[in-house]
């Protein structure tokens, strides 16, 4: 799926959206939430919300990563969605054109580089994102970092290289964790897809690139990667399209065949910026232009 510039914008900047797959599985989005869509928030520049680039979905807490400019630099929001189910499209819209509004936790700058991975480790109630370069280049160190939940910025960094047979090899610029806290990031190789599988320690994390690599990619860009416990499944995004594998054929000896591959296509033209899923194993999809989650009509 090749992504057509310039990318479309909601049909319905400031109400309610779907969009339906045109191939592949079978799979409808539609409105969740309606986010904030501000260039200044308290006429301040650095706290632009119009340009969402990944998000993890917390029990009653959705957290977005926002990259106001090109520089690396950019914030986190914690929304509570219990407050935001009591208000309407447009109010929540509007929420964050003052910055001490209820429900809303609104983080300080940090260094996000490309800001495309956070994800929530159930497995010890952490909040993780890389700490890459904005413009996704391969760095000699790669860095991850844990987020605070309630502060918002980091609190603990792991640095490391990794190499085959001395090549340095870059990490990822997606993340996502399973049940049981392992880490994994996929990235495009010559066309391919690699997964890659982390397992994190107090100071360092261990990686194996997993041994099969996926033929083709689903689209030309990188956007997420999501695990759905209901059914032991990733999911990595790209622009108008999802394919998804289950995650238990990916290690030890363990073989994926192309039966086990699911690939859903859209036509929004859109971009999709992150997935997640709820306890029920309904999606949550981030979208720009204008930003909204959007939750699947059925379960995974």
């Amino acid at each position: 799926m090749k992504v057509e510039y310039p990318y479309t914008w909601a049909s319905t900047p400031s109400g309610f959206n779907k969009i339906k797959s045109i191939k592949g599985s079978p799979c409808t989005f539609k409105t969740k939430y309606l986010l904030p869509n501000t260039h200044a928030i308290s006429n301040n520049v650095n706290y632009n919300t119009s340009n969402p680039q990944s998000m993890a979905y917390v029990g009653k807490y959705l957290f977005i990563v926002y990259s106001p400019h090109n520089d690396g630099k950019g914030f986190i929001i914690r929304y509570n969605t219990n407050k935001f189910n009591k208000k309407s499209f447009k109010e929540t819209q509007q929420l964050s054109l003052k910055k001490n509004i209820s429900g809303i936790k609104i983080g300080p700058q940090i260094t996000i580089g490309h800001g495309q991975s956070l994800a929530y480790n159930k497995k010890n109630h952490t909040l993780w994102m890389w700490k890459d370069r904005s413009d996704m280049k391969p760095t000699k160190e790669s860095i991850i970092q844990q987020i605070s939940t309630s502060k918002l910025v980091p609190n603990k960094t792991i640095k490391f290289t990794m190499d085959n047979r001395g090549v340095l090899i870059s990490a990822g610029h997606n993340l996502t964790f399973d049940s049981n806290g392992h880490a994994y990031w996929w990235t495009v190789s010559h066309g391919s897809v690699k997964i890659y599988r982390g397992v994190l320690k107090q100071h360092s994390i261990k990686v194996e690139l997993i041994k099969q690599l996926l033929k083709h990619s689903t689209g030309t860009h990188e956007q997420s990667i999501g695990y759905n416990s209901r059914n032991g499944r990733l999911y990595l995004v790209s622009d108008d399209s999802i394919q998804s594998l289950p995650i238990s054929k990916t290690f030890n000896k363990s073989i994926l065949k192309p039966n086990n591959i699911r690939y859903t296509r859209f036509d929004s033209g859109r971009e999709f910026e992150g997935i997640d899923f709820d306890n029920s194993g309904h999606a949550i999809l981030l979208k720009n232009r204008t930003p909204e989650a959007m939750i699947s009509e059925h379960q995974f």
